[in-house]
């Protein structure tokens, strides 16, 4: 049976009968409870709120609900214990236990194991110096800080290294400018190089293969011309115009370049005018042009007007439209006029002429036209001499044209040309 205080705390508290006939022990706690040591009836110490009894071995302690003193049936040696330790299991010695410790004292520090150390964990010692490592000691089996200086592609401490080889090939900062490039060269020694230092704006790097490294330089083309140019790099000639050859035999001052279909496909050059006044005339039957005098020779004073287009615009469709026109004409009664057309068919399913008219102030007076195969290049020329006006009147001359067909085309070129000749 059990037997519990029922006393105030006092000498005076009392128990229950003890059966036995012994002398109880006297309380001195409300809570505490008698038991017996093997000689005698003991008593517990006072508990306290949400504290419980448990048998120790030897005697009934006093313990907090939730405490562990041991884990699966280990004891929890928590002598000594500091900030930062570990928990871990131990079987050195005579006793099986989990063991608390080391206790870190400065920052960085590494725990390590160590079997010399009766197998349990120690600490490095504590870094010094920003920069330094841990570095074994195989001596004393501990670790510690040291500074390591480099080697292989770097040099100097770990903190403050340098960059000297690439792959065990070293690096060469002779002469370094601005700008320069790094690149590996195998010329004398095996090693990294820098240059060249660029100086002008838009200089690149080429190589040199005789001297087996980069240059720097504006870049410029060389070697032979091919497709429509003929000579070298850098100063070609221009020896055909869309692969048909261009023929300067015998060019003059004054010389037209014209297309000719005549014998060779070509473009040729001439004839060279030699008289004051002389215009050009299309003669059908060389396929050429000449040069021709207007009448009255070189006596009569001439006066001339031109408009020319050499921006490329849409050729119209089915009806003229005005191409290139000169106004303001005055001071004589006959007048010769040119008109000069080359443009491209934009019929691309079947051929269709290309028509073209000298208009005299806002009239057609003439009119020839040239037939084009498919998406084919031509040029027409007409010719018309106006006579019989008043040399006080003012006159307007106008080239107009069209295309044949469906799809429009584009001028390439246009000119109109008026001389006063009498």
């Amino acid at each position: 049976m059990v037997l519990q205080s029922v006393g105030n705390g006092s000498n005076d508290s009392r128990w229950g009968t003890s059966g036995g006939g012994s002398t109880l022990p006297t309380g001195t706690g409300t809570g505490q409870m008698i038991w017996w040591n093997g000689t005698a009836w003991v008593v517990t110490v006072t508990p306290a709120t949400n504290k419980y009894f448990y048998w120790n071995g030897s005697a009934w302690a006093n313990a907090t609900v939730g405490d562990a003193t041991s884990i699966q049936g280990y004891p929890v040696n928590i002598t000594g214990i500091g900030n930062g330790d570990v928990l871990y299991w131990s079987n050195v010695g005579a006793v099986q236990q989990w063991l608390t410790g080391p206790t870190p004292t400065g920052d960085g520090q590494l725990q390590y194991w160590n079997t010399s150390s009766s197998g349990h964990w120690s600490l490095s010692a504590a870094a010094t110096t920003t920069g330094q490592a841990l570095v074994w000691n195989n001596s004393t089996l501990t670790w510690g800080p040291a500074n390591i200086t480099l080697a292989g592609d770097v040099t100097g401490s770990a903190g403050a290294n340098t960059v000297v080889k690439i792959q065990n090939y070293p690096v060469s900062m002779a002469g370094v400018g601005n700008g320069d490039v790094l690149y590996w060269s195998n010329v004398g020694t095996t090693q990294w190089v820098t240059g060249p230092t660029p100086t002008v704006n838009g200089q690149t790097l080429i190589w040199n293969s005789s001297t087996s490294s980069w240059n720097v330089g504006i870049p410029s083309a060389s070697g032979t011309a091919g497709g429509d140019l003929s000579g070298t790099y850098p100063n070609p000639t221009v020896a055909k115009v869309q692969n048909y050859p261009v023929n300067m035999t015998g060019v003059g001052n004054g010389d037209l370049l014209y297309w000719s279909n005549v014998g060779t496909t070509q473009w040729l050059t001439g004839p060279t005018p030699t008289t004051t006044g002389q215009y050009y005339s299309w003669n059908a039957g060389t396929g050429a042009w000449t040069l021709a005098t207007p009448s009255g020779g070189s006596a009569i004073s001439n006066q001339g007007w031109t408009s020319t287009s050499l921006v490329t615009s849409t050729l119209p469709v089915t009806s003229a439209g005005k191409i290139v026109e000169v106004t303001g004409i005055t001071g004589f009664s006959s007048y010769l006029i040119g008109f000069d057309i080359t443009a491209t068919n934009g019929d691309a399913t079947t051929g269709r002429n290309l028509n073209a008219y000298v208009y005299q102030s806002g009239s057609a007076v003439v009119q020839q036209r040239q037939f084009m195969v498919n998406n084919q290049t031509g040029s027409v020329h007409v010719s018309y001499i106006a006579s019989s006006l008043s040399s006080g009147s003012t006159y307007s001359f106008a080239g107009y044209a069209f295309q044949g067909g469906a799809s429009t085309g584009t001028v390439l070129f246009a000119t109109i040309t008026v001389l006063g000749i009498a």
